[in-house]
């Protein structure tokens, strides 16, 4: 968990403009809620960007917000997700997105495929 924290911490201190990432999300939360999804990400990330472009684009119905990590308060909120589904240190990485008992992490080729399976699992339990 040191390496997790020592590694965010770098990240969080590179700075960082609202307008290279839109639709941040201004979250005072302290626990994570089963019932939202959270989309964890950092605007000088690209797997971010490119995991926001796919949402924007076929989910913009979701309104799913940012919760962006260069805001300190958001790294308890990315732990107790990470603490949730037992994500080992050496394979923590952006984005990172939870929903429900699912979790996206990272932004690859079959990302897409991945997130739709967990999202339709998401939604089945919301109902």
């Amino acid at each position: 968990m040191k390496h997790l924290i020592t590694a965010l911490l770098m990240l969080l201190s590179l700075p960082a403009t609202a307008a290279e990432t839109p639709n941040i999300a201004q979250n005072s939360e302290t626990e994570l809620k089963a019932d939202k999804i959270y989309f964890f990400a950092h605007s000088l990330c690209q797997s971010c960007k490119d995991a926001y472009v796919y949402l924007e684009t076929r989910h913009k119905d979701l309104n799913i917000p940012i919760t962006d990590m260069k805001e300190r308060h958001n790294l308890e909120l990315y732990k107790q997700c990470v603490k949730k589904f037992n994500i080992p240190n050496q394979e923590l990485t952006l984005p990172l997105i939870c929903m429900g008992n699912s979790y996206v992490m990272g932004w690859q080729n079959n990302s897409p495929q991945t997130f739709e399976h967990a999202l339709q699992q998401y939604k089945e339990k919301q109902h």
